[in-house]
């Protein structure tokens, strides 16, 4: 997955820099308590860019067709 299909779909990008150490990764918030989020920049240059749920990171994705869909479905399904 490319970072320009993250940002289409929705994702704002976060930068860090802790202890002269910078990196970048993006998130998407549904709500305060569901969120996805990307893997940094680091390890999207070793292993590709993957985006997982925020403390659930057993589920993967790496379509972005796949993604799409998913956040298409959370946010109907979302109550408000």
């Amino acid at each position: 997955m490319k970072e320009k299909e993250l940002i289409a779909l929705g994702f704002k990008r976060e930068d860090v820099n802790e202890d002269g150490y910078s990196f970048y990764y993006y998130t998407y918030d549904f709500k305060e308590d569901l969120c996805l989020i990307s893997t940094d920049d680091g390890e999207a240059k070793k292993e590709g860019l993957f985006v997982y749920f925020f403390d659930h990171d057993h589920i993967w994705f790496s379509n972005p067709e796949d993604l799409k869909t998913l956040i298409d479905l959370i946010k109907r399904n979302t109550v408000r």
